[in-house]
């Protein structure tokens, strides 16, 4: 994808950044751009939950109430980052991108240069 994506209206500092980012890296369908503003609304949901859970948890001895209110939010905190691995796990599936994927120190990046180095490893054990 070559044209210029429009940051959406309404992200906060983290999900500008986020944004941009991203898009320095890849280039993704229109599908995965939508995931990918989900994604940096998240981010700024996290940031939000965040300042929320600092500012409940300032108090050495929080009251009963208060700690009702922590539990929930860091329930949600939780969610809110499994939510925001999985889609940026299908963003980067989905990518056309320029950048290339970086290999880990084992030397693959996924599921298929496992399959295809443990393939390798057979054909060498065989022959």
């Amino acid at each position: 994808m070559s044209e210029v994506v429009e940051e959406p209206a309404g992200l906060g500092e983290r999900g500008r950044r986020m944004w941009r980012e991203s898009l320095a890296i890849w280039s993704l369908t229109p599908a995965h751009l939508v995931l990918l503003e989900e994604a940096c609304r998240i981010a700024d949901r996290l940031d939000l939950l965040n300042s929320m859970l600092r500012s409940l948890t300032v108090d050495v001895n929080p009251d009963v109430e208060q700690f009702g209110e922590i539990s929930g939010l860091l329930a949600e905190s939780r969610s809110q980052s499994s939510a925001l691995k999985l889609l940026l796990a299908e963003i980067r599936q989905g990518q056309t991108g320029s950048a290339p994927a970086k290999e880990t120190p084992a030397g693959g990046v996924g599921v298929h240069d496992l399959t295809r180095r443990i393939a390798e490893r057979k054909r060498k054990a065989e022959g």
